[in-house]
């Protein structure tokens, strides 16, 4: 079984061994993830595990920029990959609190096993592009040419790693690998990880802080200053965009219709409430109306407007303020003289 630890691209060198940490603590890129992975995963804020077991591994010291730069990849089972397409579902789109998710730790524990292949082909000639030839070595030190081309899904070389899934998961959603020229290999291996990518998170505020400006109250610390650096809060005042969890809003969503109907519940139920005495009002001041225009005496219609607060509340406030005026049209006109006795006004 080959192993990262003796695959080299040299016959004159001896291995030596590295460590590898798969999400570098220096990388700009997995700065732009680590919030959604933490979120998506069930970690707390800031507890990616750089230095764990979970995070590095013993590599040849001669494929490690290979492994850094995509060219050379090694990817979980089929089975890990659908547990992780479930717990970013579940994670990302049901709780709304935290303390919610499914955690990190409920994935399991390793050994796991994990396929190599190269990242990157070229398209017209089918080979592993930017990857030299390569040789294993033997226990005995002999080393042996090994070539990816030739390799079908059952013959790719495979080993076991304490390497967490998860984060190899993130490890490719920053270098997306190229297709394989095998429909089977990509079936089996590189159709399952790009089905997770197709589902990450592209919220930009940070889920660990609920939005600014709201009623709504969330009981959550995890002992550190949680910051945001997304467009929204950088508008706000530092006061708004740092202040502490029990004073934001319970609600970070990327969808907007969802903040809309969610995060507004209390202005629903104040501009409802308003909605209700404008009909008391419009009643009173149209009963000498309602003798002579049949329809005025059923506001049903008003009626119907006041209890569309699952609708977005200013469209509720507009639809009634239409009927205000036209109600206020209709009771103007009367008193001109303007309709003869009977006649119905038509409300569209």
């Amino acid at each position: 079984m080959v192993s990262l630890e003796t695959l080299t691209p040299f016959q004159d060198k001896p291995i030596e061994p590295r460590q590898f940490q798969v999400i570098s603590t220096w990388s700009f890129t997995a700065a732009r993830y680590i919030r959604h992975f933490e979120w998506i995963f069930g970690l707390e804020y800031d507890a990616f595990p750089y230095t764990s077991e979970l995070n590095t591994m013993s590599v040849s010291k001669d494929i490690r920029q290979y492994l850094e730069e995509g060219f050379l990849i090694f990817i979980p089972t089929a089975d890990d990959l659908e547990r992780a397409y479930e717990m970013l579902i579940y994670n990302n789109y049901r709780p709304r609190d935290p303390d919610e998710r499914k955690r990190f730790e409920d994935f399991g524990t390793g050994p796991w096993e994990y396929t190599i292949i190269p990242g990157r082909w070229d398209t017209r000639t089918k080979k592993s592009e930017f990857l030299p030839p390569l040789f294993d070595c033997s226990s005995d030190g002999t080393l042996v040419p090994f070539s990816f081309d030739d390799c079908d899904y059952d013959t790719l070389p495979r080993f076991t790693s304490a390497v967490h899934p998860l984060i190899v998961v993130m490890f490719h959603r920053m270098n997306i690998p190229d297709n394989h020229p095998s429909r089977t290999i990509q079936e089996k291996l590189i159709e399952p990880l790009k089905k997770v990518f197709r589902k990450w998170p592209q919220w930009q505020h940070n889920r660990f802080l609920p939005m600014p400006n709201t009623k709504f109250k969330r009981e959550y610390d995890v002992g550190r200053k949680i910051v945001c650096r997304c467009i929204y809060c950088s508008k706000n005042t530092p006061s708004t965009s740092t202040a502490s969890s029990s004073e934001l809003e319970d609600t970070c969503t990327d969808d907007e219709e969802e903040v809309e109907k969610e995060g507004r519940e209390e202005d629903y139920k104040e501009l409802s409430r308003i909605a209700n005495e404008r009909i008391s009002v419009w009643r009173g001041c149209l009963e000498g109306v309602a003798s002579i225009h049949d329809d005025v005496k059923h506001d049903d219609i008003l009626d119907r407007y006041a209890q569309e607060c699952t609708d977005a509340a200013d469209k509720v406030m507009l639809r009634q303020e239409e009927e205000r005026v036209k109600r206020e049209a209709l009771a103007a006109l009367d008193m001109q003289g303007d309709f003869p006795l009977k006649k119905k006004s038509r409300v569209v």
